[in-house]
């Protein structure tokens, strides 16, 4: 049978395979598959695929991103080439343009860049000569609605450029950009105002873009590839239709709202059409395609001026021929097909129950309609196994043949084990989701193949033998059914590969021709006739759902996500049972191989017999079987008719007369539209805003929709017909069935029936689609008046005005820069709660801990505007899963230290509540504090769980924050850590330390020296040491924030000392046992040398005991030692080789502390000590009874050690160190007493009141701090506390408070102190990531003035100093000097008496 035109132009699989490898093989794209738009394997389009730039996938697999290339009709396009003009860009970006590129349009308009990337792409100004050609037209066409570009083949360079420009998102970044100056109110061309012309802003509905902006929902073409003899458009492939969202996961349309706007964004699309002139003619759910985030596009390629110039040559074809290449090797493969290209099923199942249409071409009709795809892997054609291939099919004999009743799932793994499944399974089902799958397909045609898609579908190692290699193997083998080509093509048992084997026939076939000839026979055989209804209700009907899929044991295993998008999967055709077949088709019928065919030749006898070689029936039925089976068949087809739905109100006659344009336009009308560019009128950005809208929460009225859908009407009859599509569509969204079939469009086209199931429908839409599908042309709507529609809700345009220009394809930098602004500015609180929960999916996508530290400040202000805007249940919804996912990432980002910021949390504690932020949030910031924690995140993890532990109660920290902290020890916890521990004990007071701390420090460490004492392996060794440095650093902080007393009484009286019993253990690891006794020396200067004569040296007999009789003490010697020491006044680490170097680390150290005499009192073993340190680190006590010559050096003998400066007992030097330079609490308390003794006479008295004895150097009054945080920066009053004792109120300044930095508004970088102790500067990062100074007065806390205009944090500033001499500027009264990542010197002055702040900057280099 004659082809259509479409089809007489396309390509069967294997020439579409070798045209697009000989024309475009060059420029890296492969050939993937075809798509046909018929049951037929015949296309002029298909998808290719590109390797993506890259390294590998985890798996091993390389990653492909995949187009779509369409043939358009004649061969190159007589237009002339322009060069793109640098002065016709935009926005001021300058790209070289590349020659021998060209994008034709016919508007009479300035030269336009449409990808800014790499210059690519001009339109050409130029009128469009009279007479022009069908391609040309096309072309006109195609320019006219998108941006594109017009390449020639040769230039395989352009054709990658073009490509990796789009996989790079950066083709339309000048419309990003121009919006976002728009936002800024700033006008730098028509770019933006164009954009904002489409997603509905009323003020510039005079613009006519015409091809130099895409519409968001049109499909991007990246362009038009000239080749010798064809030419082809490329564009994307969208991952799924409107169509596969209805058969597969219809519940992806979570509610009413996200349907309606899905057809505003269509009918959008549509409109722009229609006002470039042109219509689409060919809506329909399949043509509707769908992004992973199902925002839909309308193809140009659909449109009915572009469909109808599909194809590689016009149609000029014989009859028998459905392939346009003349050198065809498949001609006798498919010529014997008697369907047409149109899809009619009904027609079809009528010719298929009489006999006229084979099995094989009736089952390619379902799996069309079933929406599988030809040569798709993972959606391929399926057709049943028929035989096992053990013995010759013979009709006359029941062995060989399948039982086409079961599955072949069923067949496969028996009844037994599927029972046992349906019964056991969470989740009762008897068979997967798929009765062909992509693993099956590929292991089918492996031998056909290419080895990158058997590795990327079957197994990342190729292995050629474990392959089957025989065809009665292969049935064995799979559980899945079989595919057409085991029908149709011999080829496919000849293996391309030199290392695979062919595949075997069974040893009744002669050759492979002959097996394909004896196979479809028993296909088309009777038994298989009057068997393959129960298959067909298998795979494609009623036994798909309810008790018949119970009983026939083939419930399929539901989607574990049903919102979650598929494009394939098990479509269920039919919703009764399929009739039985009333005649086979005869063998001379579906066969036309007369000459190679045994059969025909009369080699064979078949299960036919010889008169239906002359085209009779072998069945004869009797009269009143013949009616009641014709009975069924008909009501069987009455009952299915949706299978045969009607989009379009045109006559197929008049349809695609749809090159065709309206008598009344001209071709230059045609081609060109009206599209002079205006003068663009001042852009207000806050005039944009109103247009923001919410739901005002009232019922849609009725007589609102009546007294719309009496306004505007269609003056262009395609144009309605594309908005009867609409009508349709929209119906079969809410029916979940199609509105007409054949018969009801031609009763409501003759006497106005209208469907019965319209009235099913809500009556704001029935009225919607009434309107729509109005019999009389004239009387329908335009798409414009279809937007203004009481159906849409102000929320629906809200929202894509919000979200439209996200879709633009740019990177995700400057898509979230805008929609941070947006939201910063309103939008989100002006369009309500539900829109902007809507709304968050697509913008919060957008997030990520990918971004650059540029972009964290947007990403931050857009979470924070959507966590005010969305309810609660949202947020956790939508916005707590992302915080989670960047607050786990291992590796660093800002975005991450962003969100640990105070004030953005005490944010989300807010919104979510106390137990949500509990179990949800504070795991991970304490996650960020061990196994190897960047510094900066655990800083802020720790600053976080530090400032929260007061809000959430004792109970709470100790049960949340105590315990997984001391859980962590030996896990790679961090310093902040350890000081987190510490500083939460010194905010929540010494009860809290003495009574919750201690106690389980103290069984940590107890417990860590029992396990020790075990022989355990190697690892639980390694965590007792580390588990025991974390334990006593720990217990070294919070000594320094204790009173005296409670250190003698929890850790000195009445019991054993920790330190001491840890240095006891001889079996420890030396660095064990160097930390504590650094900390023992530690503790020892807190309690004074009183006490530590009293309570500590006791416990030192044994030790001192034991050290000086040990082997080592005799046998070292100064030469052979290895342990370095200080020379002179240079202080340097210590590290323990032996432990006879306890003796080095801790006798000189007490010897200085409470005096050699009382040392030897209570060490009876002092002279064998002493002679030890003499012979091996020549050491000897001076009795002058100053400090050896290595005493002073014990200040910096530390696990990990570090200098401490020498420097005056004045509060602010001990604060701050003296250096400018924040350090955490711990070490600041143990520096202020280093710094204690290092003063001649200084004693630390036993009482509590001592510590609090420090006076003003200055002569200024002593600080008296009680903080508060500074009012403009907005943060939670409890930032601003400190970490003093809590019961001492007002609180002193000490050496062991450092928590007056906490009013800095984010990072602090640098802190200087005055010389009057009164005044202190603090620099680092500030609002949006910039360099902040800040000056406060101590005595109030409060901020006097500060700088934040400067671009980048803040590395060091130098100590300020005030300048009072007369000579100098009277305005330039204080300076301080600031260094940057870049080390320019900045000074700025600070006036008191106006607050202004006076800034010179200078290009000194510093170094």
């Amino acid at each position: 049978m004659g082809c259509s035109p479409e089809a007489a132009a396309a390509a069967c699989p294997d020439c579409l395979e070798r045209l697009v490898r000989s024309d475009l093989g060059v420029s890296g794209l492969s050939f993937v598959h075809g798509l046909s738009d018929s049951p037929l394997p015949f296309a002029a389009s298909a998808v290719v695929q590109i390797a993506s730039d890259g390294a590998e996938e985890s798996n091993g697999r390389q990653h492909y991103s995949s187009f779509v290339l369409v043939g358009l009709c004649g061969a190159k396009v007589p237009f002339g080439s322009k060069k793109c003009d640098d002065n016709s860009l935009e926005n001021g970006i300058h790209n070289d343009p590349l020659p021998e590129q060209t994008v034709y349009n016919d508007d009479d308009q300035d030269t336009q860049q449409s990808d800014s990337s790499s210059g690519k792409g001009c339109i050409e100004d130029h009128e469009n000569p009279p007479g022009l050609s069908k391609q040309q037209q096309v072309i006109s066409t195609i320019a006219k609605l998108t941006p594109v570009c017009y390449l020639s083949i040769d230039h395989t360079s352009e054709v990658e450029e073009l490509i990796l420009s789009y996989l790079n998102f950066s083709t339309e970044e000048n419309v990003i950009n121009s919006l976002n100056l728009l936002s800024e109110n700033k006008i730098s061309g028509l770019t933006g105002l164009y954009f904002l012309s489409f997603v509905g802003f009323s003020a510039f509905d005079d613009l006519h873009p015409s091809g130099h902006v895409r519409h968001p929902n049109i499909l991007p073409v990246l362009g038009v590839l000239e080749t010798s003899d064809h030419c082809y458009m490329l564009h994307p492939k969208a991952p799924y239709t409107l169509e596969n969202i209805m058969h597969y996961s219809p519940e992806a349309f979570c509610s009413d709202w996200h349907i309606r706007f899905l057809i505003y964004q269509i009918i959008s699309a549509l409109a722009y059409l229609h006002d470039s002139g042109v219509h689409h003619g060919n809506l329909r759910p399949s043509n509707i395609l769908m992004s992973d985030s199902l925002w839909p596009y309308l193809s140009i390629t659909d449109t009915c001026p572009v469909k109808h110039s599909w194809g590689f040559s016009d149609p000029k074809c014989s009859p028998n021929s459905c392939c346009f290449m003349e050198d065809c090797s498949s001609k006798a493969i498919y010529s014997g097909f008697k369907l047409q290209s149109s899809l009619d099923w009904q027609s079809h199942f009528k010719q298929w129950w009489k006999g006229e249409l084979s099995n094989y071409e009736y089952l390619l009709v379902l799996n069309k309609l079933a929406g599988r795809r030809w040569g798709d892997p993972a959606f391929h054609t399926v057709m049943p196994w028929v035989i096992d291939f053990t013995v010759m099919p013979d009709e006359s004999s029941d062995n060989g043949w399948r039982d086409l009743t079961k599955s072949k799932w069923r067949l496969a793994k028996g009844d037994e084990q599927l029972d046992f499944t349906y019964s056991s399974s969470e989740i009762p089902h008897h068979v997967s989701d798929e009765c062909l799958s992509e693993l099956a397909v590929c292991s089918y045609k492996a031998r056909r193949l290419p080895k990158t898609i058997l590795r990327s579908a079957v197994r990342s190692v190729y292995e050629p033998n474990e392959y089957p290699s025989s065809m009665q193997r292969l049935y064995q083998w799979t559980p899945d059914e079989c595919i057409p080509e085991f029908y149709s093509d011999p080829r496919i048992f000849a293996s391309l590969h030199s290392e695979m084997s062919d595949l075997a026939l069974p040893s009744w076939a002669t050759s492979a021709e002959d097996f394909i000839c004896l196979h479809r026979d028993a296909l088309e055989s009777d038994r298989v006739s009057q068997q393959l209804h129960h298959w067909i209700d298998i795979t494609f009907g009623y036994k798909l759902s309810g008790e018949a899929s119970v009983e026939a044991k083939n419930v399929m295993l539901p989607p574990s996500d049903p919102s979650r998008p598929k494009s394939i999967g098990r479509h269920q055709l039919f919703t009764s049972p399929h009739p039985k077949r009333l005649v086979s088709t005869p063998h001379a019928v579906y066969h036309n191989k007369m000459d190679s065919c045994g059969r025909c030749c009369g080699k064979r006898s078949g299960a036919t017999t010889d008169a239906a070689l002359d085209g009779s029936f072998p069945i004869v039925l009797s009269e009143i079987g013949c009616l009641e089976e014709f009975e069924k068949a008909t009501l069987f087809a009455e009952l299915e008719h949706h299978l045969n739905p009607i989009y379009d109100y045109a006559t197929t006659s008049t349809r695609c007369s749809s090159a065709k344009y309206p008598k009344s336009q001209n071709a230059d009308q045609i081609l060109r539209h009206d599209c002079a560019m205006p003068v663009a009128a001042d852009f207000d950005f806050g005039s944009f805003l109103e247009c923001f809208e919410s739901d005002d929460g009232s019922p849609m009225g009725y007589q609102e929709l009546l007294l719309w859908n009496q306004k505007s009407r269609s003056e262009n009859e395609h144009h309605a017909n594309d908005v009867f599509s609409i009508g349709c569509m929209v119906a079969e969204i809410y029916l979940e069935r199609p509105l007409f079939d054949a018969a009801l469009l031609a009763a409501y086209k003759e006497i106005g029936i209208v469907p019965g199931a319209l009235q099913e429908l809500p009556s704001h839409v029935k009225l919607f689609v009434e309107s729509c599908i109005q019999r009389e042309w004239n009387r329908r709507p335009t798409a414009k008046h279809l937007l203004e529609s009481p159906y849409f809700p102000p929320s629906v345009r809200s929202a894509y005005m919000f979200l439209a220009p996200l879709q633009v394809l740019c990177t995700s930098r400057e898509r979230i820069k805008y929609a941070a602004k947006l939201a910063s500015e309103g939008a989100l609180k002006a369009m309500g709660e539900f829109a902007a929960e809507m709304c968050a999916p697509y913008c919060l996508s957008l997030v990520s801990s990918s971004l650059s530290d540029v972009d964290t400040e947007s990403a931050l202000s857009l979470l924070k505007e959507f966590i005010k805007s969305l309810s609660i249940q949202a947020t956790k919804d939508l916005i707590l899963h992302i915080i989670q996912k960047i607050l786990q990432a291992v590796e660093y980002s800002h975005l991450k230290v962003a969100l640990l910021q105070d004030s953005f949390v005490r944010d989300l504690w807010k919104k979510l509540g106390k137990q949500t932020y509990i179990e949800k949030i504070h795991p991970l910031v304490i996650s960020n504090l061990y196994n190897s924690p960047n510094k900066i995140t655990a800083s802020a993890a720790s600053t976080v769980l530090i400032v929260s532990s007061e809000e959430l109660g004792v109970p709470i920290t100790i049960h949340q924050t105590i315990l997984p902290l001391i859980h962590c020890f030996g896990k790679g916890l961090c310093a902040d850590g350890i000081d987190t521990l510490v500083r939460i004990g010194g905010l929540l007071g010494e009860t809290f330390v003495v009574k919750q701390i201690l106690p389980l420090l103290r069984n940590v460490i107890l417990s860590c020296i029992d396990s020790s004492k075990m022989n355990k392996p190697e690892p639980q060794h390694s965590w007792n040491t580390f588990a025991l440095v974390d334990s006593l650093s720990a217990l070294e902080g919070l000594v320094s924030i204790l009173p005296i007393k409670a250190v003698l009484k929890e850790l000195l009286q009445d019991q054993v000392c920790l330190h001491v019993k840890v240095l006891m253990q001889i079996h420890l690891d030396l660095r064990v046992i160097q930390v504590a006794a650094t900390a023992l020396a530690d503790l020892c200067r807190r309690i004074g040398p009183d006490n530590t004569s009293i309570y500590v040296l006791p416990q030192l007999k044994e030790l001192f005991a034991e050290l000086a009789f040990s082997h080592e003490s005799s046998s070292l010697s100064l030469l052979t030692k290895g342990l370095k020491t200080s020379e002179g006044n240079k202080s340097e680490s210590i590290t323990m080789e032996s432990r006879i170097d306890l003796v080095f680390l801790l006798y000189p150290f007490f010897a200085s502390l409470v005096g050699i005499e009382k040392l030897r009192e209570c060490c009876s073993t002092w002279f064998l000590l002493e002679q030890t340190l003499q012979r091996s680190y020549n050491w000897k006590w001076e009795p002058s009874g100053d400090c050896s010559k290595n005493a002073e050096n014990m200040k910096a003998q530390r696990f990990q050690p570090g200098n401490y400066l020498s420097s005056e007992s004045v509060p602010t030097n001990l604060l701050f160190n003296g250096a400018g330079w924040s350090t955490s609490q711990s070490e600041t308390s143990k520096m202020a007493q280093k710094a204690a003794y290092s003063k001649p006479g200084s004693k630390l008295e036993n009482e509590i009141s001592s510590d609090n004895s420090y006076t003003s150097s200055s002569g200024n009054q002593p600080w008296f701090w009680f903080p508060s945080p500074d009012s403009s920066w907005g943060a939670p009053e409890f930032l601003g506390r400190g970490g003093g004792v809590r019961d001492e109120l007002p609180w002193k300044i000490k050496a062991s408070v450092l928590y007056s930095a906490r009013a800095h508004p984010g990072a602090l970088r640098s802190l200087a102190v005055h010389d009057d102790e009164c005044t202190v500067f603090t620099g680092g990062v500030g609002p949006g990531f910039k360099g902040s100074i800040q000056r406060w007065e101590l005595p109030n806390m409060n901020c006097t003035s500060g700088y934040y205009g400067h671009e980048e944090e803040t590395q060091k500033q130098n100590k300020g100093h005030w300048n009072s001499s007369k000579n100098k500027d009277p305005r330039k009264i204080g300076q301080i000097r600031i260094l940057t990542s870049n080390w320019h010197r900045i000074n700025i002055y600070l006036l008191p008496f106006c607050s202004v702040i006076i800034v010179e900057s200078s290009g000194v280099t510093e170094g």
